[in-house]
This record gives structure tokens, sequence and C-alpha cells, in this order.
């Protein structure tokens, strides 16, 4: 007797163990073979009902329904054989397979008047009795749920731990109690308050951090942070990678441990069994919209509103003054004319309004020259100084320095160099922002580039205005 039962339980050990595995079709032959050899056991019959219906396919929920009816015929009260076929027939079509179906209730009834209150009879509640039961919880679902009403009923980590351990060791075959006791032992661990916070109120978590990613993505156009910055939506992801992990391998650890004894083992006493899981509120899943929602409508205003300021430019209004630095303006300079035959075919395939102006007390040779133009330019880089600058080299001027300079109040980006025309020394300092580019030419009269620059900068702003143009001396 005793070598026919480690048989068995050797057998089923090897056949539950293939079934938790995935290798439903292994399961089925090992479990077949020691009911041949052995004579019918009621766990090895489960086994092979399970085996079958893991597949999902119409032929395998006949042959699973046939386990489970030839186990019945040995093992009539079995709890477990009746709850897998009372789950299966509960689950099966009432238009294809009506027969079984109607055989679903009846099932049921008979698992909750047999054991009133076990995890079989809850199991095959939850499947309820109507045409088709109701799909269950998930794993991860039940998981939490299981470990978030223990914690709130212990209070004490390592007690509720303890507590899931002594009666999952009670009842073995129970997966539920077993993933309970594998979460809290983990859970329980030193450093993991996180997590357990995270357990303990999942809501509110996740309000949390719907709340950041909200305020993060509105406020990278608000404040003119980077874009890069909108990356920091994702700073919780690694902790909750990490929960999911835990919980993933509590679970793992649960489905890897050893097969329950057979049911003629006399089995520890029973514990209350843990409450059914209930489906998602009301008030989860009008959260849980509302902050995909808000997340949603948060990254299509950040990004519209990021695209309208980099997309946007200043307007300016161009208006030379009289005078500039003391000297005056020559509008009829033929020095003007030449900048303009060359700089306006330049602009205009652009889209740039262009504008040239020359001062000094000689037409011919002026003491300064300033041209430009306004438009969307927003696209335009810093390289465009370099390339506008790089034009005097290409005419064979001999460049001596080049270097960067304050913009001034208009903002953008100022360049700077000195270089040498028929062996006059002159400056060139060139500015571009996003509503404006151009380029002002003096004498260099031995000024510190400081000076060189404020002088480029006051013909700027003296010839560009946000708003309406003067013609007043700077």
């Amino acid at each position: 007797m005793q070598a026919e039962y480690e048989e068995v339980m050797s057998a089923y050990g090897e056949a539950e163990g293939n079934l938790r595995a995935g290798r439903f079709a292994e399961a089925r032959r090992v479990a077949r073979r020691a009911l041949a050899e052995e004579g019918p056991d009621a766990r090895l019959f489960l086994v092979v009902g399970r085996a079958h219906a893991a597949e999902n396919e119409d032929d395998h929920d006949d042959r699973a329904e046939e386990a489970y009816r030839e186990g019945l015929d040995a093992f009539p009260d079995d709890l477990d054989l009746l709850a897998a076929y009372a789950e299966l027939c509960l689950a099966s079509d009432y238009m294809d397979r009506p027969a079984r179906h109607r055989r679903g209730p009846e099932l049921a009834r008979r698992v909750s008047e047999l054991a009133p209150g076990s995890p079989q009879a809850l199991r095959v509640e939850r499947r309820g009795p109507g045409v088709r039961g109701p799909k269950p919880p998930s794993a991860s679902r039940t998981q939490l749920h299981d470990a978030r009403h223990v914690l709130a009923a212990v209070g004490d980590p390592a007690t509720a731990a303890a507590r899931a351990r002594t009666q999952a060791q009670a009842r073995p075959e129970d997966d539920r109690l077993a993933v309970l006791a594998e979460t809290l032992t983990a859970l329980a661990r030193p450093g993991r308050a996180p997590a357990r916070w995270v357990v303990r109120a999942p809501l509110r978590t996740a309000l949390l951090r719907g709340a950041w990613c909200v305020a993060l993505l509105l406020a990278v156009p608000a404040l003119h942070l980077s874009a890069w910055t909108r990356l920091a939506v994702f700073v919780f992801l690694p902790a909750s990678l990490a929960v999911n992990a835990l919980l993933r391998r509590a679970r793992d650890r649960a489905a890897a441990r050893p097969p329950a004894p057979p049911a003629d083992i006399p089995a520890a006493p029973a514990f209350p069994a843990l409450p059914p899981v209930p489906g998602y509120s009301r008030r989860e899943l009008t959260a849980g919209i509302a902050i995909l929602a808000g997340v949603v409508a948060a990254a299509a205003v950040s990004g519209i509103w990021s695209y309208r300021q980099y997309a946007a430019y200043p307007h300016y209004t161009v208006s030379a003054p009289d005078r500039l630095q003391g000297l005056a303006r020559q509008d009829t300079s033929p020095a003007r004319v030449r900048i303009e035959n060359v700089i306006d075919p330049i602009m205009a395939g652009n889209g740039g309004r262009t504008f040239t102006y020359v001062y000094g007390p000689d037409p011919d040779r002026p003491a300064l020259m300033l041209w430009g133009a306004t438009g969307d330019f927003h696209d335009a880089t810093a390289d465009t100084l370099s390339s506008i600058q790089q034009v005097a080299g290409a005419a064979g001027y001999v460049v001596h320095t080049t270097w960067t300079a304050d913009p001034g109040r208009l903002g953008g980006s100022m360049r700077c160099m000195t270089y040498d025309v028929a062996n006059s020394p002159m400056v060139n300092c060139t500015w571009l922002d996003k509503g404006s580019l151009g380029s002002v030419y003096f004498a260099d009269e031995g000024r510190p580039r400081e000076a060189a620059a404020a002088l480029a900068r006051s013909a700027r702003e003296g010839v560009l205005h946000l708003g309406s143009g003067s013609g007043s001396e700077i």
C-alpha cells in the first residue's frame, strides 16, 4: 500500500509540475500512464482534465469533460473534480454545448452543499449561476487584493506574513493562499516600505503619478524648460517595474512549490477563506479614466504650446534713425545700392523683408553700414552667423579674430570679427534671432571688443522696433 501511494504521489508530482510549466501534453501523458498502471486517483483525473481545458480548444474541452466525468464516477464527492467540472460547464457556450452548459449550475450547487465557504465553492460562485460565468479576476489583481486585505487587517507586515505562511502550510492545495504567503513574505523584508505603500494604496499612488505627469508636462512650456525635461514623467517607472517584478516573482515561487498531498492524506485544520475579489468599482474606473484623460490632455497641450513657442518669432517694424553715433544717414549712397543689389535677391528667396542703411559724412565711403532682414527665422541656427561671415574670407579679406558677443535686449545671438579690406581694418558683427538677421560693418579704430559689440547693438536696436519706428537720433 505504501509503495502504491509513493508511486501515485511521484506520478502526480511529475504531472502537476508539467501542468504548471505549461507542458500540457506531457502532463496528460504522465497522468494517464499512472492511471493505467496504478488505478483510479482523483488528483490524476483532475490533472488530465485541467491539462485538456488549458488548451482552450473545443476538442480538448470535450476530452476534459470526459476526464472529469470518469473521475467523478470513481470519486463522486471529490470537491476539486466537481469544482473544475462546474467551471468548465459554466464557461461553455450555451449555443455550442447546451447540455454541458446546463450541468454547470447543478454542479455548482453540489459543491456548495458539500463544502460551503470552501475555496472550491467560492471559486465556482465567482463564475456565477448565470448563462456564462463572469471572467475571474486576474492573478495580479487577486494577489494585490489579498495582500492589501491582510495588511489592513493585521497591520504589522512581519506578523501578516507569518500568519499567511501558517495558513498556506495548513492548506497546501490552495494556490491563492500560497501566493499570499509568498507576497507578504517578500513585502515584509527590510527596505520594502515603499512597495508596501504601493500595495496598500494603489489608487492614491496612481493619482500621485498622474498629477506629477500633468504638472511636469505643463511646466515645460510654461517655464520654458528643455524638451528633454518631459522624460522626467518616467521617474516612477523604475519603482513600478521593481514592484511588479517583486509581485511576479512571488507568484512564480508559489507556482513552483511542491504538489499538495493526495486527498486521502489527513489535512491540517482549515482556516477562514479569503473574501472574493471584487470587480473594479465605479470609483476606480472613474479615477483611471480621469488620470488617463488628464495625462493625454496635458501631453497634447504641452506639445502644442511648445511648438507654438518654438515657431513664434518677434514681428519687427524697421525704422532707421536720422543719425547714429553722431553719423548722418545717407539714403542715396552708392554703397547702399551695391549692398541692396546683393542682399535683396538672396533674402527674397528666404521670404525675408530686407533693409539697408549707411551712415557717415562721405556717401561714397560710409563710416557704418547696416543690412538685415525681418521675417520668420525660427529654423535658423547659429551656423547661419558663421556662413554669413565666411563671405569675407571667400572675398579674399584677411580675417584676424572672431568672438561671440552679447546680443543685447533683443536677444538671439551675435558674432563679431575683425578683418582687413584693402589694408583698412574693419569690424563686422552679425546677429540672428527668430524674427531677424543682419550685419553691421564699421572701421576698426582700436575699440575693445565689448565697445565694438556695443556699437553694433546700438545700430541693431536703433533700426528694429517691436512697436512703431522712430526717426530720432540715438
